[in-house]
């Protein structure tokens, strides 16, 4: 493998523009992050008006990653063809799921709502990932990943600082009437983005449909793909489940009001904000397995302490620290893919189908919770719920010994310590 990923990039454009295209990215990121963990501000509106039970909310969240998954494929292929245009179609879903749910009142529309949103979000990563692949120059990877993935964070405050306190004065509608808003904004201001609105500079042939099913194919048996699928499944079950619960433990646990413990977890957006670029500065030292490694290995500690805490501020301290560290292996795990696929067409088609295999398992993480919750009640349920968290991260991690072949890690070794230069993909 090269030193140099086999990418598309366009060395010209300065920093920033890139700065500005990943910023403008990062806002779409941001939704994805925001509609991924409103559940937690809306949730004792829902139990209290409809009767739905942890289970029947934790599914709500399970079927917009659901959906969430299932589109990456259609979404990384289309973008390996229009690029940034596909943003179009993302805006539009995130708005019409967002009104959906804000006009609903029963619980088979909630989940279209949820379902359609989950659709806008598939788009998010899919197509930013070929855009920054194809239009920053290599030396700036790193930085523009670091961006982009601190949309996670301003997600989750945007959710528990500005959407919880829109729910408490106006209710589940006002928070999704919100969100669709923010929907068509977004879009508008990532489409203004000539970047973004450029189409793939690929052969003609590349781009055809039997060229696109080709890229597909070769992704899909690509081993290293496929681990990079695993370990963002684990990074998921973090990223998606401790946000969802973390409010509902602090209530249960330490009687702590829904708003102060919505304002507690917000810690864990803040720390989101620092992880993402401190692990892009990780993989830039150190290399980008090591970030990922480094990444879910500690996020899986601190994890497993959470429902052991003595007191609501020991809980925080534990939530904030892994929102920092589960966001150490984000920008690694997706920057990495172009390293690892023979041919620049291939990174949408690689994204599409990283995003449906880890989504397919990582929801399950979220509903599971809920399940652990109804069947054995919340003096060990939070117990089990987070250890199921933690069993997400300990199946990456396992994963992750099969990511270099024999062959390869001695030929790593052999660079190392000849002086030679080592693959990227470290």
């Amino acid at each position: 493998m090269s030193d140099t990923p086999v990418v598309d990039t366009t060395p010209a454009i300065s920093r920033w523009s890139v700065d500005v295209m990943a910023f403008t990215l990062m806002l779409f990121f941001m939704l994805m992050a925001a509609c991924l963990s409103v559940m937690p501000v809306v949730h004792g509106e829902l139990a209290d008006r409809f009767g739905f039970s942890a289970s029947q909310i934790g599914l709500l969240t399970s079927v917009f990653m659901f959906a969430f998954g299932a589109v990456g494929i259609p979404a990384g292929v289309g973008a390996a063809r229009w690029g940034g245009r596909m943003f179009a179609l993302s805006a539009m879903a995130f708005a019409a799921g967002s009104l959906l749910f804000a006009f609903s009142s029963s619980y088979g529309l909630f989940l279209v709502a949820r379902a359609v949103q989950g659709i806008g979000a598939g788009f998010v990563v899919p197509v930013s990932s070929p855009v920054l692949a194809h239009t920053v120059p290599t030396r700036h990877h790193a930085r523009a990943w670091g961006i982009f993935g601190a949309g996670q964070g301003l997600g989750v405050l945007l959710t528990m600082l500005a959407l919880s306190p829109i729910s408490r004065a106006g209710g589940y509608r006002a928070v999704f009437i919100t969100v669709a808003a923010l929907a068509v904004v977004i879009g508008m201001v990532a489409l203004a983005q000539k970047p973004v609105r450029s189409l793939p500079r690929h052969p003609e042939e590349a781009t055809s449909l039997r060229g696109l099913g080709k890229a597909l194919a070769a992704v899909a048996v690509n081993r290293k793909v496929l681990l990079l699928a695993l370990f963002n499944a684990g990074g998921l079950a973090f990223i998606a489940g401790v946000p969802v619960w973390t409010p509902d433990f602090l209530h249960s646990t330490f009687g702590a009001s829904a708003g102060f413990a919505a304002a507690l977890t917000a810690g864990y957006g803040a720390a989101c904000l620092l992880g993402n670029p401190a692990g892009a500065a990780v993989m830039t030292r150190w290399g980008k397995l090591t970030a990922i490694l480094l990444g879910l290995a500690t996020t899986t500690v601190v994890v497993v302490a959470v429902p052991f805490s003595p007191d609501v501020w020991v809980a925080f301290a534990l939530v904030t620290i892994s929102g920092f560290l589960s966001l150490l292996y984000f920008s690694a795990n997706f920057g990495i893919i172009p390293d690892v696929v023979a041919k620049p067409e291939q990174v949408g088609p690689a994204t599409g189908l990283i995003n449906l295999l880890s989504l397919t398992a990582a929801l399950l993480a979220p509903w599971l919770f809920g399940v652990a919750l109804d069947a054995v009640g919340p003096s060990r349920g939070y117990i089990v719920g987070y250890l199921i968290f933690a069993a997400f991260g300990l199946a990456a991690l396992a994963g992750i010994a099969f990511f270099y072949t024999a062959r390869e890690r001695r030929a790593r070794r052999k660079a190392t310590t000849g002086g030679g230069v080592t693959d990227p993909g470290n």
